[in-house]
């Protein structure tokens, strides 16, 4: 029986990889493999979710050998009622937690359960700005106002060491493989794993427009907590207080001049990615993305601003409606 651990990185393509995974059910299904998702709730549905994952990946060495168990039972239950001998998770969060997972590739290992761990670097100069994005804007963690890029970045390229403590924790069970090499994703994936997919027609893409990600900046600022995403999908911005100038804000989450300092200062870092893997993630030909114009970003925020507008006036006069009727005992004429 075999477990297979697509374990990121994060902005390498996962959600792509994901989707296809669960779209190819059946054609996993006629290989003798199943695709079992990103959490370990078959263990405890309190395991499930990015907002619950941090309590699997801190349980204590006894608790995850215990766990261990359990799913090495889920597993030849599911093998011995459906023939499956090959099941996979995928889940971007495992490449920073080789520590807290150890316990249990050791425990799974011990039992016969042959183990591969497939992961992804991607040249730092275009996975910082993505990376940004995603966790210092989209969701941001860091308390207080949303981070300058050239601030977040610094923290976010220290990530890569995430591959090299699975290296040096459970080096023989890991393959770390070129994002920017791959062509397509999905397929190099399949190839690493020694399966065949189907692979989508359309991408899968979470970064969404320019302006968007400049909304969300101005909105998740407000908030001095961690912010998911989900927070700026569900809320329609209301009463504006002082506004930022779009200028600041774009300097702030788009000036990616940095970048090359950023990654010469952690030289010895990707040095050792290199001695550690066989490739340097800088050797492709990257460039950061170039700043986005003005004048298009301000012409995308009006488009959005006025849809928002309109349709907050439409809630509000409902709102107002209702609790007049309830004030008064009869609707509005």
């Amino acid at each position: 029986m075999k477990l297979i651990l697509h374990i990121g990185m994060g902005k390498t393509g996962s959600s792509a990889i994901q989707h296809a995974l669960r779209a190819n059910t059946e054609r996993l299904a006629a290989q003798g493999a199943e695709y079992l998702g990103m959490w370990f709730d078959m263990l405890d549905p309190r395991f499930r979710g990015v907002q619950n994952q941090g309590q699997f990946f801190a349980l204590p060495p006894e608790e995850m050998i215990r766990v261990t168990d359990v799913l090495i039972d889920v597993l030849r239950d599911r093998a011995e009622a459906g023939g499956t001998h090959t099941f996979i998770l995928s889940n971007e969060a495992f490449s920073g937690n080789a520590k807290a997972m150890k316990p249990m590739i050791d425990r799974l290992m011990a039992r016969g359960i042959d183990l591969l761990a497939i992961g992804y670097a991607r040249h730092p100069a275009a996975w910082l700005p993505s990376a940004y994005v995603q966790w210092g804007v989209r969701d941001k963690v860091d308390p207080g106002p949303v981070q300058p890029y050239a601030v977040k970045a610094r923290k976010l390229v220290r990530w890569y060491s995430g591959l090299l403590e699975w290296h040096r924790l459970m080096g023989p069970i890991l393959n770390v493989r070129p994002y920017d090499k791959a062509g397509d994703i999905v397929a190099d994936l399949a190839t690493a794993m020694g399966l065949e997919l189907d692979v989508p027609g359309t991408r899968v893409l979470e970064r969404g427009e320019d302006a968007e990600i400049v909304l969300r900046a101005l909105f998740n600022g407000r908030f001095p907590k961690h912010v998911l995403p989900n927070v700026f999908d569900r809320t329609v911005l209301s009463g504006l207080g002082a506004v930022p100038r779009l200028e600041d804000v774009v300097d702030r989450s788009f000036d990616y001049s940095e970048t090359g300092a950023i990654i010469a200062e952690q030289a010895e870092l990707f040095e050792h990615f290199a001695t550690a893997f066989g490739f340097d993630p800088r050797d492709a030909a990257k460039n950061p993305p170039p700043m986005p114009g003005l004048d298009s970003l301000r012409n995308r925020l009006l488009d959005a601003l006025l849809e928002i507008t309109l349709d907050q006036a439409q809630r509000i006069r409902r709102l107002e409606r209702r609790l007049n009727q309830l004030e008064t005992g009869k609707p509005e004429e």
